[in-house]
């Protein structure tokens, strides 16, 4: 199956970096498991086929999808019983040259330690998963931003690749900090060979801007998320 760089980025770079699980892969159709997040990725041109993979390859186990196609997500809630899902544009660093970021001299990120999980829980509006923060701290995956020592934000790696997790506090909102945050964690993946890319759930505007800031490409077709709860 071809895949478009930009479209599809959030299936080509797991691919590329080999921590995926080929289930299926032809002209009509890829699907696949991130093992890492154990997430099923699929992009099927074929939805009678997709429908045949899905019970052959027991998906139905699975509580995570990552889907191209509006008519699989549709088939996923209205005839597996999948619960939820939400559209999202991709956002990709192409330029091969890190951003130059001036960070002020009261201004440091660092890795976060699991002495501010708590705080990093309580400010996280996006997810009610402490476990799932916790494990990004241990894994060496999440940049806190501290202005004199104190927190004012932070950014994370997701499991299966993405950039995000991207929370500035209230109080320190409009100082450019969630450019440094995101511009910090782009040099650091250039520096590891990996594609900088996020996405950006629908209606996200002011995330949208801040991705146009840093030079990022934006896609041109939403890709979905569903979960099973």
């Amino acid at each position: 199956m071809i895949l478009d760089s930009i479209e599809d980025i959030d299936l080509i770079e797991p691919y590329r970096l080999q921590t995926v699980d080929i289930l299926y892969e032809e002209e009509d159709g890829l699907i696949m498991i991130e093992r890492r997040s154990q997430a099923v990725m699929i992009s099927m041109n074929d939805i009678e086929k997709f429908k045949r993979l899905y019970q052959q390859f027991h998906l139905d186990s699975y509580d995570l999808y990552n889907v191209k196609q509006k008519e699989i997500v549709e088939i996923l809630k209205n005839q597996y019983h999948k619960k939820d899902d939400f559209a999202c544009i991709q956002a990709v660093y192409q330029p091969l040259e890190p951003l130059e970021l001036h960070m002020p001299q009261d201004v440091c990120i660092k890795l976060l330690t699991s002495d501010y999980i708590d705080e990093v829980y309580q400010i996280y509006h996006h997810m009610s998963d402490y476990e799932y923060i916790a494990d990004r701290i241990n894994r060496k995956a999440l940049w806190v931003l501290f202005q004199n020592d104190k927190l004012a934000g932070f950014i994370g790696m997701h499991k299966e690749g993405s950039m995000g997790m991207l929370e500035v506090k209230e109080s320190y909102r409009r100082q450019g900090y969630g450019y440094l945050l995101e511009g910090y964690l782009i040099n650091e993946l250039l520096k590891q060979k990996k594609v900088p890319f996020c996405q950006v759930i629908k209606g996200n505007q002011a995330s949208l801007a801040l991705q146009k800031r840093l030079n990022m490409t934006l896609s041109s077709r939403y890709s979905y998320w569903v979960f099973s709860d």
